[in-house]
């Protein structure tokens, strides 16, 4: 005889919470470790550093890592302020970009919807490559050594953000809504202003905190675009910095010019300062959005 389903009860509820809470408080802690050694790292000396190697508590407390980032801080205030504004500028083109994609592949009434989605899908699946997007950004859009070499290749917009934003339009955002505007005189313009946009708002919230992160993080840009040194992000100027101390210590210069040359440049606890000043502004940011954003996620992932 079949055994009949047994629902759950209050105490395996429970004993699942439990467990998830642990496995989630593990999770959290290994992402949460690597930060406080890099804090660690950049309170320390190198000469603790080079004697005893990493640890998680300073051996030798020293802040000339900050006084060395003090030192360069005309610098780095430059690299820092051009990447809070082709975040700030790449973002917002992102969320007007994609929430205008996104309106149209939502709508009942457009023709051509799904063949617009399938292109949108279809670069997710296919794409022409680094070469042939160099060629294409460089010789037809001139893009190098600009400002547009930040925002425009790779995170202006995102073809899963589409797709995610439109199923929010589609679950979320009731077509009887539309239809009633439409009825009233409003134009698809009115609609996406005064409608789509303020209903929105968790979804915008998600694709806003991505593609902040993109253009915040984004190095290889910069690597591949860029080669005036005013026009480095602080995440380019932080790659720039590391490459030339790999030089360094493998080259064959001579000792003596090694070392000098060595000195001038930024160690490790000067490295891991720049980093974590690279990603606070993330980490300020993200408590006061942490409530939208999942909510943003678990509605927009869901197929519409």
């Amino acid at each position: 005889m079949k055994e009949k389903y047994k629902a759950p009860t209050i105490r395996d509820e429970k004993a699942f919470h439990n467990l998830a809470l642990i496995l989630m408080s593990i999770l959290a802690i290994y992402c949460i470790v690597p930060f406080f050694l890099m804090v660690s790292i950049s309170l320390s000396s190198e000469q603790a550093l080079s004697s005893g190697g990493y640890s998680f508590w300073p051996k030798e407390f020293s802040t000339a890592a900050y006084s060395y980032m003090w030192a360069k801080r005309i610098t780095i205030g430059r690299c820092y302020g051009l990447t809070i504004l082709v975040t700030v500028v790449g973002t917002i083109g992102n969320l007007i970009l994609t929430s205008l994609f996104a309106y149209p592949l939502s709508r009942k009434d457009f023709k051509l919807r799904n063949f617009f989605a399938f292109l949108v899908f279809f670069t997710v699946m296919f794409n022409g490559g680094m070469t042939a997007s160099y060629i294409v950004w460089t010789r037809l859009f001139h893009i190098k050594n600009t400002i547009w070499a930040y925002i425009l290749p790779g995170s202006l917009m995102g073809a899963m953000n589409v797709l995610m934003v439109r199923n929010y339009y589609n679950l979320n955002i009731p077509y009887a809504i539309i239809e009633a505007a439409r009825i009233d005189g409003a134009n698809d313009l009115r609609i996406y202003l005064g409608i789509m946009l303020p209903l929105s708002k968790p979804v915008m919230t998600t694709i806003g905190l991505f593609a902040a992160l993109g253009y915040w993080n984004n190095w290889t840009s910069g690597l591949y675009y860029i080669s005036d040194t005013k026009l480095f992000t602080i995440q380019v100027y932080l790659k720039k910095l590391m490459d030339n101390i790999a030089f360094l210590k493998t080259s064959d210069i001579a000792a003596e010019s090694a070392t000098l040359a060595y000195k001038s440049l930024p160690t490790e606890g000067a490295r891991m300062a720049m980093a974590i000043v690279a990603i606070l502004p993330m980490l300020l940011v993200y408590p006061f959005i942490q409530k939208e954003l999942v909510k943003g996620m678990v509605v927009g992932g869901v197929k519409g």
